[in-house]
């Protein structure tokens, strides 16, 4: 009988003792989850008035107006950091992080730099124009930076533009409707809450003031021809 005493009692001490070495809420990279974010263009100077918008196990909506920001006590998981500003090139970055310490996001935006106007009225004698585009995309290859933009032609009544794009770019148009036909690469089309799929010989039709974004899903860069109809030009084929 003392036998048995004996026996049960270590049996019961062996199954209580787990519960008692990780107490609750103690198990480690579990803890809330702490995000340091720095914004700053690519010559290092802060961003300011940025819209960011993260997602994932937690979910955040905030504009950093002076480049810097601390989100605290998130939930452990994945994340997706967006940060939009208006003539900057999108930014996306996806973090998994667990645990108390403090993860740092050092974000680089970069200015998304589109063909010049003149100030005051804008008048243009139209030239005709032929262009190899294979060659015409050789010789204006994008390649590592983040996207180019180069004039094919312009007139009074439109602009056709070659975009390159490596890093997401979003923008809009007031005075004119965008017609993109996408020649080389993969990516994604975002309108509003939409997406499209983009690759060769797509064709898309934008209505002016429509805010889109257009990013890449491959390492090469996606190459889209885009004319902007009833948009008023000055600039000469480069």
């Amino acid at each position: 009988m003392r036998t048995m005493l004996i026996s049960s009692i270590l049996l019961f001490s062996a199954f209580i003792s787990p519960l008692h070495a990780n107490p609750r809420g103690s198990t480690p990279g579990r803890g809330p989850v702490t995000f340091a974010i720095a914004i700053a263009d690519p010559s290092g100077a802060p961003v300011r008035d940025v819209k960011m918008r993260v997602t994932g196990a937690s979910a955040r909506t905030t504009r950093i107006q002076n480049g810097r920001a601390v989100l605290e006590g998130l939930r452990p998981g994945a994340y997706l950091f967006r940060f939009e500003k208006a003539g900057y090139v999108t930014f996306e970055r996806e973090i998994t992080a667990r645990g108390a310490k403090t993860v740092d996001v050092k974000v680089r935006l970069t200015p998304w730099v589109q063909p010049g106007r003149p100030a005051g009225p804008q008048f243009t004698d139209a030239k005709f124009v032929v262009l190899d585009m294979p060659a015409f995309i050789e010789k204006n290859y994008v390649g590592r930076a983040a996207g180019k933009t180069t004039t094919l032609g312009c007139a009074a009544g439109g602009a056709g533009t070659l975009l390159q794009i490596n890093e997401p770019v979003t923008h809009s148009h007031d005075d004119a409707d965008e017609f993109i036909y996408v020649i080389g690469g993969k990516g994604m089309l975002r309108l509003g809450d939409r997406e499209e799929p983009l690759g060769p010989a797509v064709f898309l039709m934008i209505p002016r003031h429509m805010a889109h974004t257009l990013t890449s899903a491959s390492k090469k860069p996606l190459v889209i021809m885009s004319v902007r109809a009833g948009d008023i030009c000055s600039i000469g084929t480069n």
